[in-house]
């Protein structure tokens, strides 16, 4: 059943078309993806369904009855209404009337509260007091918390409650992930795959993304291409799609320099002229000069520093604890960051990720313990919060600092040029920040903290609004980089592509390190979770059953009681001489290859406990 038909939709802003003869159909049930590049028009495309803005040209049908809920990219930052005020004014009039009795009973006016109960009752409004409250405790949010003292992700899930309390037909997601932790992001999916009614979603999350919706709308130079599948296999027709668009640019481009050199010819080549061919002439030329041409790829060039410079240890962390205001956000942690590390760190919202990163920089001192930082850290830090962009200041005059050339690489390049790398035009280099979008201040930034040499790279949510292509292109960038970095990130499939470690914050000040990205995390954590269940359930079961059987004798009962505490011992002598090895340099001293045979004597002797544990068993 269509729900929302497009119908020929045009817009432009400033002679570029934005839209250009959009014509598509939302029906009931779909689960659509909005892709495209960062300032092609996603937002402004989902801006038009919501019907905030109307097109400059054609119709935009919504069927009679229709409940349309839209979250905006950017959440409200200076609003000071309570959660339970603003998801209630997702209900409309009851809503509001809700409110207002929430406010006198809290403040304890009892005869003016008890005058609109009379009201409530006419509408039946109890039901949906019910229902704030029961979608405030989905989100885990406070009825009586202020907005603007939240952090960016819980902004987020205030303003989803206040979107999915009025039960749309349709809903409209903006990056609903920016800042959330992945706890929060696997909630959203999940809830996401259980909505009934039909889906819009902008996300560069891809991992969020390929698990929730069933067609993608592509918006590519001003036109919307409709593919009626999944996230993976759009990614497959979208290149085939793109390769076919080349080959036919090229056979047309080859023809063109034919034609081009036929016409010149002249009379002595031709007695008489074929005027319809010099008219077709005419038309591809036209044709030529009014293509919009695929836009181009960022070039991000690497930041590495003089290695020689770089000692080998960048941080050395000893049972270092932090606490703030009684919170205990790290407990006696250690770990050692190497030259050429690349560390992911993830936690929930309010798990000390950012205070972390403040610690290992210096910028905070732990309550204990100690850390040891090399003495030529030259630090690229990039802000996800983007602190430093200063909206009337023009976008060359923020990353060069007002000069014309900038030295990259050791040559000097003027400004513009270098902006081009990131896809911005001479204009838009000139234009003030405020101009652009979410996703294009976020490249803004990247092409400020790419432009200077470092042999430390802290990157804190540099995928939130970024387009999926810049995300590849930065994902190989930084696994080419040959500095250390240590990378904030919510984005799974970025984290498995980048970093060679995770580090996890799990709350009251616990933290673990695991070998790999976000999907190795998982597959420890959980091998970590059953070994621990045989180790210290399953065995003292069967150590009483085998007390009360005649079947072990007492050595045989000894040696099944001694077994958990082996392999125990036996998994964390391993676990520190893979950390030895996880060094490229440990290989050039002489003591690497004793260290590999100790290793795998070690994994011989913890295959032989494990089995000689299930055959005691």
């Amino acid at each position: 059943m269509p729900l929302i038909t497009l119908d020929n939709i045009s817009l432009s802003f400033s002679d570029k078309p934005i839209l250009d003869g959009v014509s598509s159909t939302i029906h009931k049930g779909d689960k659509v993806a909005l892709i495209g590049r960062n300032g092609e028009g996603k937002s402004t495309f989902m801006r038009i369904l919501a019907g905030a803005i109307e097109p400059d040209d054609g119709k935009l049908k919504i069927k009679n009855g229709i409940k349309i809920s839209y979250l905006e990219q950017t959440p409200p930052e200076d609003n000071d209404k309570s959660l339970f005020d603003i998801v209630s004014e997702g209900l409309g009039e009851i809503g509001l009337i809700l409110r207002q009795y929430q406010y006198l009973v809290n403040n304890n006016k009892l005869d003016q509260a008890g005058d609109l109960q009379e009201q409530i009752d006419q509408l039946d409004g109890w039901q949906y007091l019910h229902k704030i409250e029961a979608i405030l405790n989905r989100f885990t949010l406070n009825p009586d918390a202020i907005l603007s003292t939240l952090s960016g992700g819980w902004r987020r899930r205030v303003m989803l409650a206040r979107a999915l309390i009025q039960a749309p037909d349709v809903l409209l997601l903006d990056e609903p992930t920016n800042h959330m932790d992945i706890t929060a992001i696997l909630d959203l999916e999940r809830m996401l795959k259980e909505f009934h009614g039909t889906l819009v979603l902008i996300s560069h999350d891809r991992s969020f993304v390929a698990g929730i919706v069933n067609k993608v709308f592509d918006l590519d130079r001003g036109k919307l291409s409709v593919f009626d599948c999944g996230y993976k296999d759009y990614v497959k027709r979208k290149d085939e799609k793109l390769h076919a668009e080349d080959m036919a640019n090229a056979r047309f481009d080859k023809k063109l320099v034919q034609e081009e050199v036929w016409i010149r010819q002249g009379i002595k080549a031709r007695r008489t002229r074929n005027e319809g061919r010099v008219r077709s002439l005419k038309t591809m030329r036209d044709s030529f000069i009014n293509r919009r041409k695929k836009q181009g790829s960022i070039k991000i060039h690497s930041v590495n520093e003089d290695e020689k410079r770089v000692s080998k240890l960048v941080f050395e962390v000893k049972k270092i604890s932090y606490q703030i205001a009684g919170i205990q956000l790290i407990k006696d942690f250690s770990m050692l960051v190497l030259k050429g590390e690349k560390i992911g760190i993830i936690g929930g919202n309010g798990t000390g990720k950012s205070t972390f990163i403040k610690l290992l920089l210096d910028e905070l001192q732990p309550n204990s313990g100690s850390i040891r930082r090399s003495k030529v850290i030259k630090l690229a830090y990039f802000d996800q919060m983007r602190e430093n962009l200063d909206p009337n200041m023009k976008a060359m005059d923020f990353v060069s600092g007002g000069r014309e050339h900038i030295e990259i690489g050791g040559k000097s390049k003027h400004i513009i040029g270098y902006l081009r790398q990131f896809l911005f035009t001479g204009k838009q280099a000139m234009a003030p920040i405020r101009m652009f979008s979410g996703g294009e201040k976020n490249r803004l930034m990247l092409a400020k903290i790419l432009s200077k040499p470092a042999n430390l790279l802290v990157l804190d949510e540099p995928t939130n609004d970024l387009d999926v292509e810049t995300l590849e292109l930065l994902e190989e960038m930084l696994v080419d980089y040959s500095g250390t970095l240590i990378l904030i990130s919510h984005d799974r499939t970025f984290l498995n592509n980048v970093v060679g470690s995770t580090v996890v914050l799990d709350g009251d000040g616990v933290i673990n390190q695991y070998a790999g990205g976000y999907d190795d995390y998982l597959i420890q954590k959980q091998n970590i979770l059953e070994k621990k269940q045989k180790i210290k359930t399953k065995p003292v079961a069967q150590i009483k059953g085998a007390e009360n059987s005649r079947k072990l004798n007492y050595k045989q009962q000894q040696e099944l009681k001694q077994l958990p505490s082996k392999i125990e011992r036996t998994e964390i002598e391993i676990g520190e001489i893979q950390l030895q090895l996880s060094d490229p340099e440990f290989f050039q001293q002489e003591q690497s290859q004793d260290a590999l045979i100790r290793l795998a004597r070690l994994e011989s002797d913890l295959e032989r406990y494990y089995e000689k544990w299930s055959e005691l068993e």
